[in-house]
């Protein structure tokens, strides 16, 4: 009985000693799950704090304004070319254009319409016809970011349409490249602020949207003296643009100044000039030529101009809807100078214009109106001289008044069909001595010999009063794809000149100018 006493109390505390056991392994595999559990949350609280900085990082970036345009995704798109963080942009076409003319006004690509001849020409009787590649041109533009904030982008463009004293359409057609532009354009994104450095169209050029200093919306023509009422100009300068919200834009220039006198190059000191006013007062100087290493052409005269031109733009873009506005307006300050009798004399000038760019119908029919008004002579496509002068070296300032207004119909997706209308109006600044005129448009000149071929030039002296012109064209794509694009086009323009009555009456002419283009865009 013992032993079997002895034998159950054994098996007994046996049995209790392997449940002890049983509750020992429980009790680990609880503690190791809870270690998994915290390792977990702690993955969890670690994930949840970097995605709470992410986030407080972007509510810290500045937004773009909506007129900035980035830089794709991939700077190295098709069409660009990268290198070291820059991308370039290149740009341009190969030209022919054809010209035909009724009157001879012995000009190339560009129509100088001041020079249409009357009656008493020879080339009045006289067509031309020529053929020209100097419209060709290439481009490139160069961008890139400084830093986050800070957009660089370097333009440059250039043509064929120079022509130094050795150029020649004789044999071998060699013109001149020409620097079209060069600018640098700084942009702060998160200022909305520009600063553009160099050559560029000037500030009184229009545009199509915002202020942009590479572009230019001229009218759709082939005739590269563009339309009467069309004002523009290249020049170097400084110019600094701000972004006021997406719609307005505010900008101020400082620009390259010269004055273009009514009688071509005054001589200098101690030499009197003669044209079809009497002799000029021989202390008078209002130019003068650059001496040989001066990279001037030693035939030109540069002005005395002592202060930039000075500009001021208004550009208003509103959104509305499918439709495309762009309304802008802008005012010139230009200063006139010379000297006569031991001192010198300044006369301070200001000018105004505007421009509207439309869609009537969007994608369908555009419209486009320039008005200005001022002392505009050399901004014009007549054109016209700023200034005349009185006998004893006073400046008289002409006074333009432009408008052009156009319409263009993209008819179908490869074509446009477009028509302008435009006129340059002078105003007459005039002083006489005596019996001895003075100034432009002077009703005292000489105008008896326009009517009559081949009188003397001393009796056909009829100042250009106004130019106008009419034309209409269509313009073609004839291939697009993957070797570039291939476009041609016809214009006719009918373009008359007339001039201040005189002497013998007020002469008028006029010329009927037909031209044809061919242009690859390989880029």
């Amino acid at each position: 009985m013992r032993i079997i006493t002895r034998g159950l109390m054994l098996g007994l505390l046996a049995a209790c000693s392997g449940q002890a056991r049983a509750d020992d392994n429980v009790a680990s595999e609880i503690q190791a799950l809870k270690a998994k559990l915290k390792e977990l949350q702690q993955k969890v609280d670690s994930e949840a704090r970097k995605t709470r900085q992410v986030e407080a990082a972007q509510s810290k970036v500045v937004p773009m304004p909506a007129t900035y345009k980035a830089l794709p995704v991939d700077p190295c798109a098709a069409g660009k070319i990268c290198y070291k963080g820059i991308t370039l942009t290149f740009g341009g076409w190969v030209d022919l254009t054809g010209i035909y003319r009724s009157r001879n006004i012995a000009s190339d690509t560009g129509s100088v319409y001041n020079f249409i001849p009357y009656q008493q020409a020879h080339n009045f009787f006289v067509p031309e016809t020529r053929f020209s590649a100097r419209q060709s041109r290439f481009s490139v533009l160069a961008e890139g970011n400084a830093d986050p904030d800070t957009h660089l982008a370097g333009y440059g463009e250039i043509d064929f349409e120079g022509a130094a004293q050795t150029a020649s359409s004789t044999a071998t057609n060699s013109f001149n490249p020409r620097m079209r532009q060069l600018s640098l354009e700084v942009y702060r994104r998160d200022l909305g602020f520009h600063f553009l450095a160099g050559q560029s169209w000037s500030l009184n050029s229009p545009s199509k949207a915002g202020i942009d200093p590479r572009g230019v919306d001229a009218p759709g023509v082939i005739d590269f003296e563009s339309v009467p009422g069309f004002i523009s100009a290249r020049q170097p300068g400084l110019r600094v643009w701000q972004d006021i919200g997406p719609e307005f834009k505010l900008a101020a220039s400082v620009e390259n100044a010269q004055t273009s006198f009514f009688g071509g190059n005054v001589p200098a000191v101690g030499t009197p000039a003669v044209g079809p006013q009497g002799v000029l007062n021989p202390n008078l100087q209002v130019n003068l030529t650059g001496p040989g290493g001066s990279f001037f052409n030693s035939l030109n005269n540069v002005s005395l101009n002592q202060v930039p031109d000075v500009t001021v733009k208004a550009a208003w873009d509103p959104r509305l809807g499918p439709y495309k506005l762009h309304v802008e307006a802008w005012a010139l300050y230009r200063q006139l100078f010379d000297r006569f009798n031991g001192a010198n004399h300044a006369y301070d000038t200001g000018s105004f214009g505007g421009h509207v760019f439309a869609e009537l119908i969007p994608k369908t029919l555009d419209l486009q109106l320039y008005g200005s008004h001022g002392v505009l002579g050399r901004f014009t496509q007549t054109p016209f001289p700023d200034a005349a002068l009185a006998q004893d070296g006073t400046i008289l300032p002409l006074t333009i008044t432009a408008a052009t207004v156009g319409l263009v119909w993209h008819a179908m997706p490869t074509l446009d069909v477009y028509s302008y209308a435009g006129l340059e109006k002078a105003n007459a600044n005039f002083a006489n001595v005596g019996t001895v005129p003075f100034g432009y448009g002077n009703p005292l000149y000489n105008n008896t010999g326009c009517f009559t071929e081949n009188t003397p030039a001393a009796t056909c002296n009829g100042n250009t009063r106004e130019v106008r012109q009419v034309t209409a064209g269509i313009y073609d794509t004839i291939y697009q794809g993957n070797y570039g694009t291939l476009k041609a086009g016809v214009q006719y323009s009918y373009t008359q000149r007339f001039a201040f009555a005189g002497v013998g009456g007020a002469p008028k002419t006029d010329d009927n100018i037909v031209m044809t283009q061919v242009r690859y865009y390989p880029f």
